[in-house]
């Protein structure tokens, strides 16, 4: 399964290839305006280099990260480079140049729960989170036993997405588990509540569930107490006990921004406005799978990027 993954990329960076090259622009070549947060890290700095090995026209590049930007430097950058198109890295280049783009089209990736954004008409881009359906068939794939999966969620942010994962798992005669928490919300205490309920923990990306660093630490440290098991989104989690991890193939992000930015030049609009990732990273923690006794399917183990033992 492993080597049909790497097939599938392998396609889809050829497709967006024949894409470039299929378009050619009359008269002197688009000008784009890339915006990144912070091209110092790597989440960020490995979107703009796969975009810009990508297309075969310059790029006018802009880190944030650089120094302190005001918004009417920002502005002024905008209407100064007056650019065809701008891609934006991360939440925080998209939240400084959305205001000032106009009818610009403005392509972006890397921003963890998109939902959140002020997109517009003129707004694309590439979802930093996974298609839910996606998840739960590996979930299933790896742990056949698995029947049923809890998570926390706020209905401002993932309460929606949450409905339709939900309708997701019944389709493969699994149960998503739900607990709703709100700002106050004592969420170390719904977890244990959830505990007597669920099989593992799902870690999402909800900014209410995950509000810091201490809160992410602490939920941890509780799942880990009481020997639940722990599905999530990245793979920085895992040193801290997480058994799976199904994270976003960070170099596609940047080659499915450019073949969007591509379409857009061309006057071509994408079918969906925001793209779910083409491609995942899939990082399974054996260790922490041993000291649960939680069984897994060994055949699966071919699809793993990443083993821990």
């Amino acid at each position: 399964m492993k080597s049909t993954k790497r097939t599938l990329q392998f396609i889809m960076v050829l497709g967006l290839t024949g894409l470039l090259a299929s378009h050619t622009f009359a008269g002197s070549p688009p000008k784009i305006l890339l915006v990144n947060s912070d091209a110092t890290v790597e989440k960020y700095q490995i979107p703009q280099k796969t975009f810009q090995q990508t297309l075969s026209f310059p790029v006018v590049l802009v880190n944030l990260g650089e120094k302190k930007w005001r918004l009417h430097e920002v502005e002024e950058l905008v209407y100064d480079e007056d650019p065809d198109l701008i891609y934006t890295i991360g939440s925080k280049a998209f939240l400084m140049v959305h205001k000032f783009a106009g009818k610009t089209p403005i392509v972006f990736s890397s921003a963890v729960n998109w939902l959140r954004l002020p997109v517009t008409k003129h707004t694309y881009g590439v979802s930093n989170e996974l298609h839910s359906g996606m998840e739960i068939m590996l979930f299933r794939y790896m742990f056949p036993h698995v029947q049923k999966i809890g998570l926390l969620y706020s209905w401002k942010y993932t309460g929606k997405w949450f409905k339709h994962a939900q309708k997701q798992a019944e389709d493969m005669e699994m149960a998503l588990v739900g607990e709703e928490i709100a700002e106050d919300s004592d969420v170390l205490e719904n977890l244990r509540a959830l505990r007597h309920e669920i099989d593992v923990f799902w870690l999402i990306p909800d900014p209410v569930l995950l509000k810091d660093k201490e809160r992410l630490i602490n939920i941890l440290k509780v799942c880990d107490s009481l020997k639940l098991p722990v599905f999530s989104y990245h793979k920085a989690f895992i040193p801290f006990g997480v058994l799976f991890s199904v994270s976003v193939d960070i170099p596609t992000i940047g080659r499915q921004a450019a073949g969007i930015a591509t379409q857009l030049l061309a006057d071509e609009r994408p079918e969906e406005s925001v793209q779910f990732p083409a491609g995942s990273y899939i990082i399974l923690n054996l260790k922490k799978a041993q000291e649960y006794g939680v069984s897994y399917n060994e055949e699966a183990l071919d699809s793993v990027n990443t083993i821990i033992r």
